[in-house]
């Protein structure tokens, strides 16, 4: 065999089988512009700015009341607004992969895969921006002189991704059904179910509730005024692997079903 007839076999291949590596790739070149990139970045921008200044600008005696409060108000916020957020990726993704998947559609390969591709890049770029929003508040920790408060940070913004990851699965494939009307309303109403039930007794039965569920243990309050009891059953953190581990299995049941639904649906 030649070199020039083994090269065309390796690029026929990589063309009619593509490995999720690749197909990941192209995604993340697609995603790294427009509407992915933005609802990565301005809703950590904006939280860390609204922290920094309204910590920093208020009085001394009172700045480490402003600061504990609005710690915690930050991580819930993001929390809340997390299905939201999936619902902006999921319509991004559908925005910048729609003339893609009319070429690649056509080849030979379970058509699934572009719904895990999509699902990686969109949960490592979800990911990036928590990590944005964590330094951030870790730097306003280190200036206000509580880096103790640095520790929250982490947990506080990654666990209501990973809590999130049912909700942007379902607004992935409703992208898929319904065009960008399906994961707006999914967001939309993922967001004012979790912020109304993260705090109830049947938080478990609404998955949108799990990211605002998740994050009560670690920021210790459930919005703008109201805090618990330091006994209060739900700050307790051993919540967390529950949900963690529902939301892992959810996805994967949804991605499944997601994957028998791409690979039947007419194109």
């Amino acid at each position: 065999m030649t070199t020039s007839e083994l090269t065309g076999r390796t690029r026929a291949t990589a063309r009619d089988d593509p490995p999720l590596a690749l197909l990941s790739t192209l995604a993340f070149t697609r995603l790294r512009h427009g509407l992915p990139l933005w609802a990565a970045l301005l809703p950590p921008l904006v939280m860390g700015a609204l922290l920094a200044l309204t910590v920093f600008t208020a009085p001394t005696d009172t700045r480490d009341l402003v600061w504990d409060h609005w710690l915690a108000l930050t991580l819930y916020l993001w929390a809340v607004v997390a299905p939201m957020s999936a619902g902006l990726y999921a319509i991004g993704a559908h925005q910048a992969d729609e003339d893609a998947k009319r070429v690649m559609y056509a080849y030979a390969f379970p058509r699934h895969r572009h719904l895990i591709a999509a699902l990686a890049t969109v949960t490592a770029l979800w990911a990036a921006s928590a990590l944005l929003l964590t330094s951030l508040i870790t730097a306003a920790a280190l200036v206000h002189g509580t880096p103790a408060d640095a520790l929250t940070a982490l947990p506080g913004t990654l666990v209501p991704v990973l809590a999130t990851l049912p909700t942007l699965v379902l607004c992935l494939l409703a992208a898929e059904a319904w065009g960008m009307a399906g994961p707006a309303c999914v967001g939309v109403a993922g967001m004012l179910f979790g912020a109304l039930t993260g705090d109830k007794p049947y938080w478990w039965a609404i998955p949108p509730a799990w990211p605002t569920r998740s994050v009560i243990p670690i920021a210790e309050t459930r919005g703008i005024g109201d805090y618990f009891a330091p006994d209060h059953p739900l700050l307790d953190p051993a919540a967390l692997p529950a949900i963690l581990g529902a939301a892992a299995v959810l996805t994967t049941v949804l991605v499944a079903v997601g994957a028998w639904y791409i690979d039947r649906k007419e194109v």
